[in-house]
C-alpha cells in the first residue's frame, strides 16, 4: 500500500494528461486558433518576464558557428528561447570552444552551451529540454514531456534529411508537414503541448517555417500557418528576426 501511495499521484497525472478537457479551441477556425494563441502567447510571455526577472541564468555561453552572427542553424532555438527568457548571453566562435569540452565535458560538436553554474550541454535537444526547464518552458505532465521531446526530435530529424532534399521530394515534404499539422491537431491550442509555449516549439518554429514555405499549396496546412503567425509575433521573435541573421548560409538553403 505505501507503494501504491507513492506511485498514485504520478500515475494520476499520466493518466489525466491523455484526456483533452473540453474547449472551443478545438472546433475554432485557423484565424480564430492563430489569434487566440498569439494573444495566449503574449500574456505568456509578459508574465513570464516578470516573474523571471530573479531566476534567468545571465551569463549563458552558446559556442557555434560565426558565433551565431553568419547563421543560427542546429542553436537557433537556443538563442531564441534566450531572447524570450530575456537572458543575458554570449555567442562565441567553435574556435573559441575550450578543450576540456570535449575531453573532460563529453561533447562532441557544437551547438555547446554553458551554463554559469558550470554545466556544459552538447545535443541540440539535450540542450532544449534543459533551458526549458530552466526558463519556464517545459510541459506541465508526463505526457506533455513526452510529446514535446517528439516535436523537437521530428524537427531534429527534417534538419538531418536536409531542406534541399525535402524539397526535391514532394511526397515525403508532404508527410512530414501532415505529421506537425497533426500534432497541433491533437492539442488543439495552437501550441504543440498543452496550451501555453514550450521549448517544442521553438524547436520546430524556424525550420517548420523554412519548410512550409516550399510548400505549393500552404492551404492544406493551416494550423501549421497559425502556428507560424503565433510565434512571429512574440516580441522576441520580431527583435531576433529584425537582426537579420539566417537560419543557414546561402549555399545550405533550398
Amino acid at each position: 500500500t505505501g507503494q501504491a501511495r507513492a506511485d498514485g499521484p504520478r500515475a494520476e497525472e499520466h493518466r489525466t494528461s491523455h484526456r483533452r478537457p473540453p474547449t472551443q479551441l478545438t472546433t475554432m477556425s485557423a484565424p480564430v486558433l492563430a489569434a487566440t494563441a498569439v494573444g495566449g502567447a503574449l500574456v505568456a510571455y509578459f508574465l513570464m518576464k516578470a516573474s523571471n526577472s530573479k531566476r534567468v541564468p545571465h551569463g549563458i555561453v552558446v559556442y557555434y558557428h560565426s558565433a551565431c552572427k553568419g547563421f543560427t542553424g542546429r542553436a537557433d532555438a537556443i538563442i531564441r528561447m534566450l531572447e524570450h527568457a530575456g537572458c543575458r548571453y554570449t555567442c562565441k566562435e567553435v574556435g573559441d570552444v575550450p578543450a576540456s569540452f570535449t575531453a573532460d565535458k563529453g561533447c562532441f560538436a557544437v551547438p555547446f552551451v554553458q551554463l554559469p553554474d558550470g554545466l556544459v550541454l552538447s545535443q541540440s535537444q539535450a540542450i532544449h529540454m534543459h533551458l526549458g526547464r530552466t526558463l519556464g518552458l517545459f510541459p506541465t505532465t508526463l505526457a506533455g514531456e513526452a510529446q514535446a521531446l517528439q516535436v523537437a526530435l521530428n524537427a531534429a530529424d527534417i534538419i538531418s534529411e536536409g531542406l534541399k532534399k525535402l524539397k526535391g521530394d514532394e511526397k515525403r515534404l508532404a508527410k512530414w508537414l501532415s505529421v506537425f499539422e497533426g500534432s497541433l491537431a491533437t492539442t488543439g491550442t495552437g501550441f504543440f503541448v498543452g496550451s501555453q509555449l514550450s521549448y517544442a516549439d521553438f524547436a520546430s518554429y524556424s525550420w517548420l517555417k523554412l519548410t512550409f514555405g516550399m510548400v505549393p499549396d500552404a492551404s492544406a496546412y493551416p494550423r501549421i500557418a497559425a502556428f507560424v503567425k503565433m510565434m512571429d509575433a512574440l516580441p522576441s521573435t520580431q527583435a531576433f528576426n529584425a537582426k537579420g541573421v539566417p537560419l543557414l548560409p546561402a549555399s545550405m538553403m533550398p
